[in-house]
């Protein structure tokens, strides 16, 4: 898997379509990581909360011109830097977020997730109905 540059994380695998916002999906991760998170570590603890709110203004279409560069600095600081690996797969998901889908992200300076990938429409969405 390191070979090809992702990892296994927690074994599972989820498959989404084109109607699913990668910014919701990402930041619904972030919030189960941080969820997750013993809080013992620094890094960890107050990394998953600025991710989160960076994420938010994001999916609200109100994204800062930088948030984007902060999310990858914060993922640079987050990740090697725990007791255990949570912190890890919280950065990994959301550096391949910008990695694979940063023209997704970067719309979120001035439309919301929800008009781009509307609710009803998801796939995501309906799953969890």
């Amino acid at each position: 898997m390191a070979g090809v540059g992702s990892m296994l994380g927690t074994k599972a695998l989820q498959i989404f379509d084109e109607t699913v916002s990668v910014v919701r999906t990402t930041l619904r991760w972030v919030e189960f990581y941080k969820h997750e998170s013993c809080g013992k570590c620094t890094p960890c603890r107050e990394g998953n909360w600025w991710l989160i709110q960076i994420l938010r203004r994001i999916e609200s279409g109100t994204a800062k011109d930088d948030d984007i560069d902060t999310l990858l600095d914060l993922c640079d600081n987050i990740a090697g830097r725990s007791f255990c690996a949570l912190a890890d797969g919280t950065s990994a998901c959301v550096t391949s977020a910008v990695k694979h889908f940063r023209d997704e992200l970067e719309a979120g300076s001035s439309t919301p997730a929800w008009e781009l990938f509307p609710y009803e429409r998801s796939a995501l969405e309906a799953v969890a109905v």
